[in-house]
């Protein structure tokens, strides 16, 4: 037991940096794009997204836009976990059987755009 502990404790810290990795990599992304510059350095944004009362080298600018852009990320995020702990509740519930099923159910026009790009 204390070996699965071990593990599953290893590979949710992996599973955090990969997060943080993939998060940083697309708050940095968008910078550049929106921006249409090079973005900040990398420990910069990070600093100032872990803590950003505290005093940043990054201008205005690029302090709303990597807040921006990290708040998207947690919306997504969030909304993807709402949605699989729906389907998680119907599929239990026997509402749905699919993922399919219910996307279409959850999200009818996504699903309707989805059916009338196949065409």
């Amino acid at each position: 037991m204390e070996a699965f502990q071990m593990d599953s404790k290893f590979f949710y810290q992996l599973l955090r940096i990969k997060c943080e990795r993939e998060t940083m990599d697309y708050v940095l992304r968008e910078m550049e794009e929106v921006l249409g510059e090079e973005p900040a350095d990398a420990e910069q944004v990070r600093a100032y997204l872990q803590s950003p009362d505290a005093p940043t080298t990054l201008s205005a600018d690029q302090q709303i836009v990597a807040m921006d852009k990290l708040l998207e990320c947690a919306e997504v995020n969030f909304r993807t976990t709402c949605d699989l702990l729906r389907y998680q509740q119907m599929k239990k519930a026997g509402v749905v059987n699919t993922v399919d099923e219910f996307l279409r159910l959850v999200h009818p026009d996504d699903a309707e755009e989805a059916a009338n790009e196949d065409i």
